[in-house]
């Protein structure tokens, strides 16, 4: 291989070229936009050559820029045939589930109803992985919000998950005089925001909280220690905030942020026998919680 590039520069470019810009390969590379930025100018330079049009509204590919994409894709799926061989001459498989950062957090306290009388299972857990490429066996289990429509993925509807507004109780019992639109503009926020594109919590606090009343966390823990700390109040979905010691809801549901869990998967995966065994303790184990999800639990 060329010691000015290697495979990594590679995938970093193709995922740039998928998403048409620096703000959508976050999420599925794990850089920051500065880093993708500065490496995408670096791998131009090695090559002599302008991979990009950059404009106002996202990247565009060149000529050499689209002629490098299909040399680079072709690579990819060797590295991707390398990985499968690995993959299958390894003793003992490894199961990644993606998920999103609290969705992570319920399977992990929940990892001995998942791993029951599992001896020769490896399990990995992608917090903060919800947009992990299934179809590229990035992940083999994803859980998402919305049902799957690329072609090669297949998806089963486990659940409805709901949101809510919550604090600390000491918080939550002094204003809970206050009307919904004096807590906005009268108390501090705590606004999770994890690298990647916007969480629609994020963006709901966004439209209602005014300037110099939030502060925001990329660490969904850092949130929930903020919060109990007495620091503001936050949207959370009722299966974190109705779990966690020292913290009380303080609204109604909130209707504009409910949505489905979806357990996804690719075509192919799902007829394996291990993925298959696990896919299936996943959405019993958030089944058996449904009242939890939806903000019904105790009440």
């Amino acid at each position: 291989m060329n010691e000015r590039w290697n495979w990594d520069d590679l995938r970093l470019f193709l995922a740039v070229a998928r998403a048409g810009g620096l703000a959508g390969a976050v999420s599925p590379t794990g850089a920051s936009a500065p880093t993708l930025s500065r490496r995408m100018t670096a791998l131009e330079q090695s090559l002599g050559v302008t991979l990009f049009i950059r404009r106002r509204d996202g990247y565009a590919l060149t000529a050499a820029g689209k002629d490098l994409f299909g040399h680079a894709e072709t690579l990819e799926q060797g590295a991707l045939g390398v990985e499968r061989w690995r993959t299958a001459s390894n003793p003992k498989p490894v199961i990644k589930i993606a998920a999103g950062a609290w969705t992570s957090g319920f399977l992990a306290r929940r990892l001995p109803q998942l791993l029951e009388s599992e001896n020769d299972l490896d399990l990995e857990i992608l917090s903060g992985s919800a947009s992990a490429d299934l179809l590229r066996r990035e992940a083999n289990l994803g859980l998402r919000n919305r049902c799957p429509n690329a072609i090669g993925l297949a998806g089963r509807k486990l659940t409805r998950v709901a949101f809510a507004v919550y604090g600390n109780i000491e918080l939550v019992r002094d204003q809970a005089d206050l009307s919904d639109d004096r807590r906005f503009t009268d108390c501090r926020w705590i606004a999770f925001s994890p690298p990647g594109p916007k969480v629609p919590s994020a963006g709901w606090l966004d439209r209602r909280v005014p300037s110099g009343r939030k502060t925001v966390c990329s660490n969904a823990h850092a949130v929930l220690e903020a919060v109990a700390s007495g620091a503001g109040f936050t949207v959370l979905p009722c299966f974190v905030g109705d779990t966690t010691s020292g913290l009380a809801r303080a609204s109604e549901l909130i209707d504009e942020l409910t949505h489905e869990q979806w357990l996804v998967t690719h075509d192919d995966d799902r007829h394996d026998r291990q993925i298959k065994k696990m896919a299936k303790r996943v959405a019993d184990l958030i089944r058996s919680q449904a009242q939890l999800f939806a903000g019904n639990a105790g009440l």
